[in-house]
């Protein structure tokens, strides 16, 4: 099972979120909009992927990105783009993250 923590604005949450879910492989660890909240989460709760959608980051998007990396995390990053994207790179790239987790 592949876990993730999702940051990511208010409005796209509940779509982008239950796209994620749909993976049978993966669990939603936890999500918020709030980016300081997200890496302290990320860093108690090491999840396999920490998903940055950029509809949370209307200004800091490319700092939060950089603390993350600075986390030092074992997580794959995945920075999803802001609205208007589809998010079906998102789920490829999550399904593809779970296989080569646990390969059949």
């Amino acid at each position: 099972m592949l876990t993730v923590l999702v940051l990511v604005g208010r409005q796209r949450a509940k779509e982008l979120i239950a796209r994620i879910e749909s993976i049978p492989e993966v669990c939603v660890l936890s999500h918020t909009h709030d980016s300081s909240l997200a890496l302290a989460r990320a860093r108690v709760l090491l999840p396999d992927a920490l998903v940055v959608d950029l509809t949370a980051l209307p200004a800091d998007a490319a700092s939060v990105v950089h603390r993350a990396r600075g986390l030092g995390l074992p997580s794959a990053l995945i920075v999803h783009p802001a609205a208007g994207h589809r998010s079906d790179e998102l789920i490829r790239t999550l399904t593809r993250l779970a296989r080569d987790q646990h390969p059949v």
